[in-house]
């Protein structure tokens, strides 16, 4: 198992090797200038220290050259710097890491957290008026893009109800209580983490439900039910084998958060990668957005291989063909 693992890693280098080479090519071929948007406080720099720049960052040398001499950086754990301001990408990035994490592990759990119980109610009860209404809210919900539901939510809950912060992430400062504090970073979180997890919820909710109702229709179970097990033995039986194609899921959520929250968090002034990216790419900072760029292809690639992870705690068959042993041993 370990060696198998060892080998899914392993296999992900080349593709991360071929991204950072795609995304560089990308930003080369761009006609702008990206140098000229350095500037200090806001004061653009004089011509011989512009020149002074190119010559650090080697903007005379060719793309291959240039290429080269960023993947060794990159080695070492260097990232460049940031065209904006003069400072480490890698500490530009981690100001903003720790937000995105937080707003993708919330809309993750409240996507899993409402699909699964929904799943096993509508298989439940098949067809009933609950199940069509469900379905077509799911559809509706997958359907409608991440900038209207936003702007819908803000609207409702922020603009008329003014139960919840517009935007942002916290109103309080460090000066005050730390309880408050965390208080009042949950209410900035709700909205958006909401809006970030409607259509991944209404993605594997269908999913969910006819998981369930594929499994709730084997002979396996009304077997396990004449044998004398429990019910609650019996819905683990359900839940243990739905669970394989909702891990698989997995591999499809993780990148749509991973992109879905560039736009949330740009509309709710979330201080993210995703709105980090934005404005990196407008203030054309190419060492950002080929940081960030970088960031994301492991985020999904590490989404990849949990999903590889949960096949094998999930699913006795995977187990058996990389161990050679019975599936219950």
């Amino acid at each position: 198992m370990r060696a198998y693992l060892l080998r899914r890693l392993l296999a992900t280098v080349p593709t991360l090797i071929g991204i950072s080479l795609v995304s560089f090519l990308i930003l080369n071929l761009i006609p702008a200038d990206p140098i000229l948007t350095w500037s200090v406080g806001g004061t653009p720099p004089s011509a011989e220290a512009l020149q002074r720049l190119r010559a650090e960052l080697g903007a005379e040398r060719g793309p291959v050259a240039r290429y080269a001499a960023w993947s060794l950086g990159l080695l070492r754990g260097d990232l460049g710097r940031s065209l904006r301001d003069g400072r480490p990408v890698a500490t530009v990035i981690a100001e903003a890491l720790p937000w995105s994490i937080l707003l993708n592990l919330g809309a993750l759990l409240l996507i899993y957290g409402l699909a699964v119980p929904y799943g096993m109610l509508g298989s439940a009860v098949p067809g009933s008026a609950v199940d069509r209404c469900g379905g077509w809210l799911l559809l509706a919900l997958y359907a409608l893009p991440s900038f209207a539901a936003a702007l819908l939510l803000q609207q409702v809950f922020a603009v008329h109800l003014g139960v919840l912060p517009l935007h942002g992430a916290a109103t309080l400062v460090a000066g005050d209580d730390a309880i408050d504090r965390g208080i009042d970073l949950l209410r900035h979180l709700i909205l958006p983490t909401v809006c970030l997890a409607l259509s991944g919820w209404a993605f594997v909710a269908r999913y969910s439900r006819a998981a369930f109702h594929s499994v709730l229709g084997r002979e396996f179970l009304a077997v396990a039910r004449a044998k004398g097990l429990s019910p609650l033995r019996a819905a683990w039986h359900v839940t243990s084998n739905a669970a394989i194609p909702l891990a698989t899921l997995l591999g499809a959520v993780i990148p749509g958060l991973v992109g879905g929250s560039v736009i949330v968090e740009q509309v709710f002034s979330w201080p993210g990668i995703g709105r980090l990216y934005v404005g990196a790419v407008e203030a054309r900072d190419y060492p950002v957005v080929l940081g960030l760029t970088l960031l994301s292809a492991v985020a999904v690639l590490a989404g990849q291989l949990l999903v590889d992870v949960l096949y094998l705690l999930v699913d006795p068959r995977v187990r058996q063909s990389l161990t050679g042993r019975p599936a219950d041993a």
